[in-house]
């Protein structure tokens, strides 16, 4: 059980750190998720600094927080997600409008749509927002930094 409670303590202390260096005013929750996995989540005044450029600057603190934990937790490999104000819904809900936009342009051109680069979580998400549909396929291309998602007209579509 010392290992659960070592990730939460762990994150909130990143958090409480982060939000102090930006002059983030407002709270820091942390809970554990449905998955099991830690979640933490900052608002208030000045929170919008940690979002960054498409997530950039959030992303990469989810990623050193994931190691802070794992490291707190003797290596474990529990999933850490930081959110700041509600950004990863808007985010997911923009992503996914973009992926519909794009299998739609797919479609009507009957041409490949190349979006632009993305991180491998948001490149997750328009993939899993298209998984259901037999009109359109997606794909990977590229290399980090600069891979992106390519969305076709099926090869059976129309």
């Amino acid at each position: 059980m010392s290992e659960q409670a070592g990730g939460p303590e762990a994150l909130e202390r990143v958090l409480v750190a982060v939000a102090g260096g930006l002059a983030i005013t407002g709270p820091a929750a942390v809970r554990v998720g449905e998955d099991g996995g830690v979640v933490g989540e900052l608002g208030g005044d000045g929170v919008e600094r940690l979002t960054g450029r498409d997530g950039e600057v959030i992303d990469a603190l989810q990623y050193l927080a994931a190691q802070v934990v794992r490291r707190a937790e003797g290596g474990s490999h529990r999933r850490v997600v930081i959110d700041a104000a509600g950004y990863r819904a808007r985010r997911e809900e923009l992503l996914r409008r973009l992926a519909v936009r794009a299998a739609e342009e797919a479609l009507e051109f009957g041409e490949e749509i190349e979006l632009d680069p993305m991180s491998p979580h948001d490149r997750r998400i328009v993939h899993m927002a298209l998984a259901e549909r037999e009109d359109v396929e997606t794909r990977s291309e590229g290399e980090e930094p600069r891979r992106r998602i390519v969305v076709a007209p099926a090869d059976d579509a129309g």
